[in-house]
């Protein structure tokens, strides 16, 4: 049957900045310890840069059962480090991003804390108790720089940096257009698919990342990630169930994606329909930033 809704969105490359995997809007890249110091007397700190990752947005709870999506201004760039034998020890503040002859500051996250970021450990976070002074900064820059950026520490009047192997972060960035689907009705029991759509339609590779919110019977996110080189397109499929839910009950499910919000609502069926097979439907454009 045909499904009860679709939906298609474009995200113009400026405006895209949010699960897991190694893609090419996140991919963890290595770095080279080849940073300068602006003092040839003061000893360089002992602090490594063991992860990076660029990424136009991130899954993030909104509460305890739902997923939402936050989007970099431009692009978020995660920075892992260690400094566990660096004494003292820098806080945080004392850390930049360094890029087309500017400092950019480590961005705080307070109720949006990420869940599929591409680097390892928590955020680094020394000045708490029991916290080791290993773990991520996180960056909020333009979308395409011009110059590959390196990682800043400035302490005591003294400056170094590291450089950072981000190829990603001088590359223009992605835009999407995409469709969800899913059967209009269901039997009782039964495990269904919700299929998202996505085109690439930016001039940069990215991931399409994304979250299907369910709400009754089982009130839990899943969420999808869609890797696409500029002008691909690619599916997803998320398995949702009827099991548990009243017949003639309407379940609806909410679409989280770096564009918009949406949803799909799928009817469980009093009796078993002959056929329940998702078939897209006609879909709207809307351009955005």
């Amino acid at each position: 049957m045909p499904s009860r809704r679709a939906y298609l969105t474009t995200l113009a490359a400026a405006g895209l900045a949010g699960c897991v995997g190694h893609s090419p809007d996140s991919t963890t890249e290595t770095t080279t310890d080849t940073g300068t110091t602006a003092s040839e007397t003061a000893s360089r700190p002992a602090v490594a840069v063991e992860a990076v990752a660029v990424q136009y947005a991130y899954r993030h709870i909104q509460n305890v059962d739902w997923n939402a999506i936050r989007t970099a201004d431009g692009q978020f760039v995660f920075v892992t480090v260690n400094a566990t034998d660096a004494a003292p020890t820098p806080g945080r503040e004392a850390f930049s991003l360094v890029a087309d002859e500017e400092r950019f500051d480590p961005i705080t996250i307070e109720h949006q804390y990420p869940v599929d970021r591409d680097v390892p450990e928590a955020p680094y976070m020394p000045g708490q108790t029991d916290a080791d002074p290993y773990g991520w900064l996180l960056f909020d820059v333009p979308a395409q720089l011009e110059t590959p950026p390196s990682l800043g520490l400035e302490r005591d009047g003294n400056s170094w940096t590291w450089d950072l192997d981000t190829e990603k972060a001088t590359t223009p960035p992605p835009g999407w257009e995409w469709t969800v689907s899913a059967p209009e009705t269901v039997a009782p029991e039964e495990t269904f698919e919700i299929t998202i759509g996505a085109e690439n339609v930016g001039d940069g590779p990215g991931t399409f990342r994304g979250a299907v919110n369910f709400s009754y019977p089982l009130y839990r996110p899943k969420g999808f990630d869609i890797v696409l080189d500029p002008g691909e397109t690619g599916e997803a499929t998320v398995s949702a169930s009827s099991e548990g839910a009243d017949p003639g009950r309407e379940l609806d499910y909410g679409i989280r994606t770096p564009t918009e919000q949406s949803g799909v609502s799928v009817t469980v069926a009093s009796e078993s329909p002959s056929t329940a097979t998702p078939t897209a439907n006609s879909t709207a454009r809307t351009d955005a930033e």
